[in-house]
């Protein structure tokens, strides 16, 4: 059996930690361009909140169940390349748009691209690399994907403010145009080259996706198969026994999820809400830092990209260390119980953000947040990939996403809408998603804790699948 992972396996981990950076740059750009794209096509918050809710949230639901069905079925590395493609175009004809309803076309488009990006390479991971590995590499993407959150604000803003230096590469009737159009299309322009070294990677032979398993038996053909054995004679049958073993059944979507549901809900649900709860305020906070303290795109980009990134580094080291400690002490548990107590902690913190009366204060509030949550996240996709089987880890992926994102669709209009109508006076955008975002994380602290016996119930069931008779 091999033991450590091939220099291959480490390269296909670093070229899609750094898709992971490219597609959050794409989203982090949209709402850098809200104030631009809401005078230039007289769009409302509720409106700038559906783009991210309706048009992103949404419409990645609806793709991701295809996707991850498609990611444990066909080569993970091609679907990966055609997603990128996807969301590579969608991001460049943002730049064509003329109206808000083609805008959130081209948005839902983006979505739909990017959606198959966590499935399809939490499912790869475990094809890379062995178990003493998998946590390591869980990590690392992960890292990858909190920190890009960092770099990919800072970059999108640095490209904002310095877009002119990019015109010439454009035709000049593109140059001339507004800012902000041009801005998209610089934004499309790495995706075909990481989608070639994306079709770079070479996946283990032990693990490639899109190969033929064995096939299903079912109670009828066990019925056959022990009536054909019951009479064979001793000498037969000792013949059969050193033929090669009848194959085992492979696990079933539904009756796994009939079987594990509290578990799975018990995960998911309270992910779902955290993410409805952080996103309350991320996804805002570029353009309340615009709107009520006049800050450009690159400043906003530059403090909040420094917030992610310190915010995230020093989240993750304290829960590494954390997490090393009570490992010996709670076992299976740590995730969840890191999880439990970073989202309680979170809840609690949060409505600092009303007392901020400077952009300085704001990114402060911010980097003590975004460790509290990334730290209490962490661990959470190795807990994800225990609670399925190999042959069904993209799909209950795809699931969990779906229904993250029916909690996490409801954030951006629900603030939009809160804004525009409930809190209309000055400082109404941040009281409006804190109101969103600190229950949030109060009910996700507590059902996660509550369903830690299901969870743990659940993950020692698929344990004992993956073993070997």
């Amino acid at each position: 059996m091999q033991k450590r992972a091939p220099l291959s396996s480490w390269y296909a981990l670093a070229i899609v930690s750094v898709t992971v950076l490219y597609s959050v740059m794409d989203r982090q750009v949209l709402m850098l361009l809200a104030q631009p794209l809401k005078t230039a096509l007289d769009l409302s918050d509720t409106q700038i909140g559906s783009l991210q809710g309706l048009g992103a949230a949404l419409f990645s639901a609806i793709a991701v169940v295809p996707l991850g069905w498609l990611a444990d079925r066909i080569d993970r590395r091609l679907l990966l390349v055609c997603c990128i493609l996807i969301w590579s175009v969608a991001i460049a004809a943002c730049g064509l748009t003329n109206s808000y309803w083609s805008l959130l076309f081209f948005v839902a488009l983006l979505a739909a691209g990017e959606s198959g990006l966590s499935p399809i390479v939490f499912a790869m991971i475990p094809d890379l690399f062995p178990e003493q590995q998998r946590i390591t590499a869980n990590f690392i993407f992960y890292s990858a994907t909190i920190l890009g959150s960092g770099a990919g604000i800072a970059t999108a803003g640095a490209v904002i403010d310095n877009i002119g230096l990019f015109a010439p590469i454009f035709p000049a009737d593109l140059a001339a145009g507004e800012t902000w159009r041009l801005v998209f299309f610089v934004v499309a322009i790495p995706g075909p080259f990481l989608a070639l070294a994306v079709a770079a990677i070479r996946m283990n032979r032990r693990a490639a996706p899109g190969k033929a398993e064995p096939p299903i038996l079912t109670p009828q053909d066990a019925a056959q198969t022990s009536q054909v054995l019951a009479p064979l004679p001793e000498d037969d049958a000792a013949e059969l026994y050193d033929a090669e073993p009848l194959p085992e059944a492979k696990p079933q979507l539904l009756p796994h999820l009939a079987l594990n549901w509290k578990a799975i809900l018990g995960v998911f649900a309270p992910y779902g809400l955290a993410l409805l709860g952080a996103y309350s305020v991320l996804i805002w906070l570029p353009v309340i830092l615009m709107r009520d303290f006049d800050l450009s795109a690159g400043e906003v980009g530059a403090g909040l990209g420094s917030t992610f990134i310190v915010g995230s580094v020093g989240g993750l080291a304290i829960v590494a260390v954390i997490a090393k400690y009570l490992r010996s002490k709670w076992g299976d548990k740590t995730p969840i119980r890191l999880s439990h107590i970073g989202y309680m902690i979170y809840a609690l913190l949060s409505p600092l953000y009303l007392l901020a009366r400077s952009p300085e204060e704001i990114f402060l509030i911010a980097t003590i947040l975004m460790g509290v949550g990334v730290g209490g996240n962490s661990l959470m996709p190795t807990l994800l990939q225990n609670l399925a089987p190999g042959t069904l880890r993209g799909r209950v992926f795809a699931i969990s996403m779906v229904v993250a994102t029916l909690f996490h669709v409801t954030s951006p209009i629900a603030v939009g809408l809160l804004s525009d109508h409930v809190f209309t006076g000055p400082g109404g955008l941040i009281k409006a998603a804190v109101v969103i975002c600190a229950p949030a994380f109060f009910i996700a602290s507590i059902t996660l804790r509550l369903a830690e016996k299901q969870i743990l119930a659940t993950v020692d069931r698929v344990r004992a699948m993956s073993e070997p008779a």
